[in-house]
């Protein structure tokens, strides 16, 4: 894939999950807004920027293949498993559904060797470490809720 494509690929892609957090955070008001609205602009001037370099490196004629072929699988997946977890937030919550969208990417994407109990350790790890840590930031520190869900 040309490094081009792939950058107005990627920029597209960003540009879709930050509509979707956007359509996302329509319920939310006041200082429960902040963080999502301040994610959802970085993630738009990111994709805009993105997109434009992909642009100006077509025009500029700079187009060259890339040395290593991009991975379409695992972009392919990422992506419909951050649409998932978009979606199941408000069935789930933020934190249910964090925990199984971080553990279950962590499984199909991880590279730690050892097998599937190795690799089942560490992305229970993985996930327990990053939601103890959203949750202190988020929770205790900032005083800011998660999304809370039908369910949970």
């Amino acid at each position: 894939m040309r490094s081009s494509v792939a950058d107005i690929a990627s920029g597209l892609a960003v540009l879709a999950v930050a509509g979707v957090f956007h359509a996302q955070s329509g319920d939310l008001e006041g200082v429960s807004l902040l963080f999502p609205r301040m994610l959802i602009i970085f993630m738009t001037v990111g994709g805009i920027l993105v997109c434009v370099q992909g642009l100006l490196k077509r025009r500029k004629g700079e187009d060259a293949p890339h040395d290593e072929p991009v991975a379409v699988g695992r972009v392919v997946m990422i992506s419909a498993g951050a649409i998932a977890y978009v979606l199941c937030i408000p069935l789930l919550g933020f934190y249910p559904a964090s925990v199984i969208y971080l553990f279950s990417m962590a499984m199909v994407l991880g590279d730690a060797g050892g097998g599937t109990r190795r690799k089942a350790l560490a992305s229970a790890a993985f996930t327990v470490v990053l939601c103890l840590f959203v949750w202190i930031g988020f929770a205790m520190l900032l005083g800011v809720p998660t999304p809370e869900g039908m369910l949970f």
